[in-house]
């Protein structure tokens, strides 16, 4: 009975120090290069945290199965920091590219008075790997007075590849593609 413990502990000690998990890949969003819509200055747009999902606003990635009906959770394959965070980031990086002479920041507290405000609550940001990337989401901007000047749905779908990278990549091009249709709104 001693040597089986002496053999379980060296098993134990063995594993521990010559195991090795698998390491985890980091990914984020990217703003997209793009031509400016407009040189019009708006003042002082903001930008509240964008509300996703539960199951998305988490460091795993989670990604569609080909039956759409389940979901799969990646243990490995990570954001590099929360998607709401991310997604908040990209929209302020994309629309002050878009507006260049517009003062454009995030809303991190709901205190701040702006001439115009976009909230965006995401209903389905899903991939299927070597298959498609779909947003959806509604949009809302109000005014300085806080009423609501637009409201309105964006939803589009784009082919991706098989990889995560791939899927990250088509995230960003949704993304500049939203944020394309807010820049169009804020200009009207």
């Amino acid at each position: 009975m001693k040597l089986f413990k002496i053999a379980a502990l060296c098993l134990l000690l063995g594993a521990c120090v010559f195991g090795t998990s698998k390491n985890s890949t980091f990914y984020t969003l990217t703003s997209q290069e793009t031509e400016a819509l407009s040189d019009k200055n708006l003042h002082f747009v903001g930008i509240n945290r964008i509300q996703l999902p539960k199951y998305m606003d988490r460091p795993q990635i989670v990604t569609q199965s080909k039956d759409k009906t389940e979901m799969v959770l990646s243990e490995y394959n990570r954001w590099i920091e929360s998607p709401s965070l991310l997604t908040t980031r990209v929209l302020v990086e994309n629309l002050s590219a878009l507006l260049p002479k517009t003062q454009i920041k995030t809303n991190p507290f709901g205190t701040e008075k702006f001439d115009r405000l976009v909230s965006v609550e995401v209903l389905n940001m899903n991939a299927i790997l070597g298959g498609r990337a779909e947003l959806t989401v509604w949009y809302t901007i109000k005014n300085a007075t806080g009423q609501t000047s637009v409201r309105q749905k964006f939803t589009d779908t784009i082919r991706i590849g098989s990889s995560y990278d791939d899927m990250a990549k088509g995230y960003s091009e949704l993304w500049m593609k939203l944020s394309r249709q807010i820049a169009n709104s804020l200009i009207k």
